[in-house]
């Protein structure tokens, strides 16, 4: 039996998000994974609101979504 570790950056969060939507991003954040390795601001807070969409799953993938989007835009802009 493994233990499978995964990696996730601002980038890669982004990324998701943009080809998949909000709900493959919760989905990389929570399955698969023994443990999460995060790099970046968003990275961390979208785990940090992860806490949120466990107790209201409406305003938590709201919240998610808006945080990821608002990052993306900042992204492309500075491109």
């Amino acid at each position: 039996m493994g233990f499978h570790k995964r990696y996730i950056n601002d980038g890669q969060v982004i990324d998701i998000y943009k080809r998949d939507g909000c709900q493959a991003v919760i989905d990389w954040f929570l399955k698969g994974n023994d443990a999460i390795i995060l790099s970046g601001p968003l990275s961390e807070y979208i785990h940090t609101l992860l806490n949120i969409y466990e107790v209201d799953a409406v305003r938590g993938f709201n919240r998610i979504s808006e945080e990821i989007s608002k990052a993306s835009l900042q992204k492309d802009s500075s491109n």
